[in-house]
């Protein structure tokens, strides 16, 4: 009984823990964005004092007239406060650098799930084949992430296809021709592709969800860079 309690009591702050560390992930994700505008918003003041001091290149004699308008302005004490700040983040940036390199490998030792975004269609199709072969497995099961959604009795008839329940079973050489005309029957969506070691949510004609251990997934990114 101790045991257990420990092994519990061990288990319960690691979720805690856990929980945080998302909590603060999400939160950092939410203000990332926001400094993104800040980025946007900066490089168009940028761009507006580029043409300024081209302005004065090309006309010496406008730049006393500037200088006697600015007097009335806070632009520089602006621009130079807002300098100042991004030297600052700057410096946090480079000293956190090293500590996030290190860090990187670790939390991508621990990854078993992998999104994979792309332009069109004929790139997702590509790639799920690829993944496919490089998973070598010989057959793979095919259903619906959700269940009424998706009828894939249609193409196990036309192919002539086993299946079971709501899964189709298709046979790797044959993946092309099932995927093939999953597209003309606009079912490519809200699909699982189940091997023996991963499984491959097809959410949409253009994004892929991978699921495997994380040394199948490491070589399905690799894949991916190719």
């Amino acid at each position: 009984m101790i045991i257990y309690f420990f092994s519990t009591y061990k288990f319960g702050v690691f979720g805690m823990s856990l929980a945080r560390l998302e909590s603060d992930l999400l939160k950092v994700k939410r203000e990332l964005d926001s400094v993104k505008n800040v980025n946007s918003n900066f490089e168009k003041v940028i761009d507006q004092f580029s043409i300024l001091r081209s302005k004065t290149i090309t006309h010496p004699e406008t730049k006393q007239g500037i200088i006697e308008e600015l007097k009335h302005k806070e632009i520089i004490d602006l621009f130079s406060s807002i300098q100042n700040d991004f030297d600052k983040i700057k410096a946090q940036i480079n000293k956190q650098e090293l500590a996030k390199e290190k860090v990187f490998d670790f939390v991508e030792s621990l990854r078993t799930k992998k999104s994979f975004n792309f332009s069109d269609t004929s790139e997702t199709i590509i790639f799920l084949e690829e993944v496919i072969d490089y998973l070598d497995s010989e057959h793979i099961s095919i259903r619906p992430e959700f269940l009424g959604t998706v009828d894939l009795g249609i193409i196990a008839v036309e192919l002539g296809l086993h299946k079971s329940a709501s899964s189709v079973i298709v046979e790797k050489e044959r993946l092309g021709d099932f995927l093939s005309l999953a597209l003309r029957r606009k079912l490519l969506r809200n699909l699982i592709f189940e091997t023996d070691n991963a499984k491959i949510f097809l959410k949409n004609s253009t994004e892929l969800v991978v699921e495997s251990d994380n040394t199948q997934i490491k070589g399905i990114i690799r894949l991916s860079k190719r």
